[in-house]
């Protein structure tokens, strides 16, 4: 059996999909990927993608270096690369690899990125070409049923302070889309010192609308925000990841405003909305770097179950 790696084609979705599923285990359709691409500002971010063919032009891996728009720097990519489960180990991942360190030396890029699971090939596949993790994010879950809910002496606690908790329906009712600006603005303030991988930087306002107000998944009856007299100074949101599971989106204080209550508040709110909604549970990632957000997962019942690592190649100029 031979292959080659060639530029990705229009033809190819449905191949990237299936590659997407099987080898990253992330339930994507061609369609989702199609309308993900469609909204890629190509003006102002770069991306490259290319796939491995078997002799019947059929993808059996692909790779892709881009920018990344949340935390975007000129130099800085992040890289994916995935080959079919019954096709590893022969060499498709090299070649795919070498493709795109040349897009990347031609981009004079200064860092290479990407989070990886633990124990699996693409771990081992990474740091044997020099990739070095710099950061650990954590995966935990919470079940509904016996998850902690909001009392009303938290919330009388965190109302005598001043501050009052609204969803973005509301406020989309009362302020419109002037609501999404400031939800918006809010999103980014609450996660420029945010332990991640690359420094944090605001995504075009299209874009964050995109995945938290239109997209199918997203539930803007369970995005909560705290607000200071008319100031938004918080939010907690939650995603639709299954039919009876949520994924936190965000869980975020403005730094003047922490440690008065408000982020715990926010995701006992998210709590009881999960429960009345019937939904089983809650996942939330969280890197390790941010101790306060793993003590409070951990004290309102989050139990750790799975971690991986974030890694960088850094390339000498």
């Amino acid at each position: 059996m031979t292959w080659r790696v060639r530029p990705f084609r229009e033809s190819d979705y449905s191949a990237l999909a299936r590659l997407r599923r099987t080898a990253e285990r992330e339930l994507v359709t061609p369609n989702d990927l199609r309308t993900a691409d469609a909204g890629w500002d190509h003006a102002r971010y770069e991306r490259v993608r290319v796939v491995a063919v078997d002799e019947e032009d059929a993808a059996v891996g692909y790779g892709e270096i881009h920018h990344e728009p949340t935390r975007f720097a000129p130099r800085r990519y992040f890289v994916r690369l995935a080959v079919e489960p019954g096709r590893r180990r022969q060499g498709i991942g090299t070649a795919i690899w070498s493709q795109l360190h040349a897009e990347l030396e031609e981009r004079s890029a200064l860092v290479a990125c990407l989070w990886t699971d633990d124990g699996t090939a693409g771990r081992e596949f990474i740091v044997h070409r020099g990739f070095v993790e710099v950061i650990r994010a954590y995966e935990q879950v919470v079940a509904l049923a016996a998850a902690p809910l909001p009392t009303p002496a938290m919330e009388e606690l965190v109302a005598s302070k001043g501050i009052r908790i609204a969803t973005l329906s509301e406020l989309r009712g009362s302020d419109g889309d002037d609501a999404l600006r400031k939800a918006h603005e809010l999103h980014t303030a609450c996660r420029l010192d945010q332990p991640t991988l690359g420094r944090v930087t605001a995504a075009p306002l299209a874009d964050w609308r995109a995945y938290n107000v239109d997209a199918p998944e997203a539930l803007t009856d369970a995005y909560f925000v705290a607000l200071a007299d008319h100031a938004y100074v918080g939010n907690c949101s939650v995603r639709r990841r299954s039919d009876d599971t949520l994924r936190i989106g965000i869980t975020g204080v403005l730094p003047e405003y922490r440690r008065r209550g408000i982020g715990r508040v926010l995701k006992l709110r998210v709590h009881a909305w999960g429960r009345a909604n019937g939904f089983r549970e809650i996942h939330t990632s969280t890197a390790g770097r941010n101790a306060p957000m793993l003590a409070l997962n951990a004290s309102l019942g989050y139990a750790t179950v799975a971690s991986w690592g974030g890694y960088e190649l850094g390339f000498t100029r």
